[in-house]
C-alpha cells in the first residue's frame, strides 16, 4: 500500500488550497479525504489534458468509474490506462493506490463518488464542455463539486457523527468551484473550453459565485467546532479574498450561438 506521507506530498504538490486542511485532519479522517482528493485530482487531470481528443478522455474516465465498481481497482486501472501512459501525469496512473488509502469502512462510499464524477466527467469532455446556459453551468459545478462535498457530509457524519446540510453543501461546492472558473478563463480559453454561459461577462460569473458564497457560509455556520468545520473554512475564506481582491474589470463576454453563426 502507498505510504501515506507520500501521499500528502502529491497533494502538496499539487495544491495550496487543500494541503493544509488535508494535513490537520485527525487519523482515518485524514486517510479518507486525502483518498478523496487524490482521486479527484487524478480524474481532473483527464479532464483537463491538453493532449487528449475529447473521445479519449471519455474512454479513460468511464473506464475509471467502471473499474472503481470492482473488485480490483489497481489492477483494472492499470489496464484502462495502459495505452496512455506516456501521456498521463503519475497522479492519474496511480489511481489504484489512491483509492486504496481510505479506510475500508468508508471506502466502498469513497469510490462510489469518484466512480459517478467520472462517469459525468466523461459526458462533459465528449460534448466539449458545451456550457450554454446558467442551468449548464449548474449541472457542471454540480458534477465537479458538489458531487465531492456531498462526499464530505457523509464522511463528517461518519467520523464523528457531524450532522450537516447537504443542500447547502452542494452550494459550498458550488461556490467554489465558480471561483475557479472565473480565476482560470485565460488558461481554460487558451485550451479551447469555456465554462461561461453564452452572453455571459465577468460580473455575471461574480453574481454567480457571490450568490453560491452565501450558501457556502450557511454551510460552514452550521457546523459545529471539529474536524469539519477545520477542513471547510480556510478554502472559504481564501474564495471570498479572492473575489474580493481581484480586479474583476469587464471582459469580452462569451458570443451568443446567434453571433458565432454570424461570425
Amino acid at each position: 500500500m502507498v505510504v501515506l506521507a507520500e501521499a500528502h506530498g502529491v497533494v502538496r504538490e499539487y495544491s495550496t488550497t487543500w494541503y493544509e486542511p488535508v494535513m490537520n485532519m485527525p487519523a482515518r479522517l485524514n486517510e479518507a479525504v486525502t483518498c478523496a482528493y487524490l482521486l479527484m485530482r487524478g480524474i481532473d487531470e483527464i479532464e483537463d489534458h491538453c493532449d487528449l481528443a475529447g473521445a479519449d478522455k471519455g474512454v479513460l474516465l468511464r473506464g475509471v468509474g467502471r473499474t472503481l465498481q470492482s473488485r480490483s481497482a489497481s489492477d483494472g486501472l492499470a489496464a484502462v490506462f495502459a495505452e496512455y501512459e506516456a501521456v498521463l501525469p503519475e497522479v492519474t496512473l496511480r489511481l489504484g493506490e489512491w483509492a486504496g488509502l481510505a479506510p475500508p469502512d468508508i471506502g466502498p462510499r469513497v469510490w462510489e463518488t469518484f466512480a459517478t464524477m467520472a462517469e459525468r466527467m466523461a459526458g462533459w469532455a465528449e460534448s466539449g464542455f458545451a456550457v450554454r446556459e446558467e442551468q449548464d453551468l449548474d449541472r457542471y459545478t454540480y458534477a465537479v463539486a458538489g458531487t465531492l462535498v456531498l462526499l464530505l457530509s457523509d464522511l463528517w457524519a461518519w467520523y464523528d457523527g457531524t450532522r450537516s446540510s447537504r443542500m447547502l453543501g452542494v452550494g459550498y461546492g458550488r461556490a467554489l468551484q465558480s471561483v475557479n472558473i472565473l480565476v482560470d478563463r485565460r488558461v481554460d480559453t487558451g485550451r479551447g473550453v469555456d465554462f461561461w454561459p453564452d452572453g455571459w461577462q465577468a460580473q455575471d460569473m461574480v453574481r454567480y459565485a457571490r450568490q453560491e458564497l452565501g450558501l457556502a457560509d450557511a454551510y460552514l455556520a452550521g457546523l459545529p467546532d471539529g474536524p469539519a468545520r477545520t477542513f471547510c473554512a480556510e478554502p472559504l475564506a481564501r474564495a471570498h479574498r479572492t473575489l474580493a481582491l481581484r480586479p474583476w474589470a469587464p471582459t469580452p463576454r462569451k458570443p451568443t450561438p446567434q453571433e458565432r453563426r454570424v461570425r
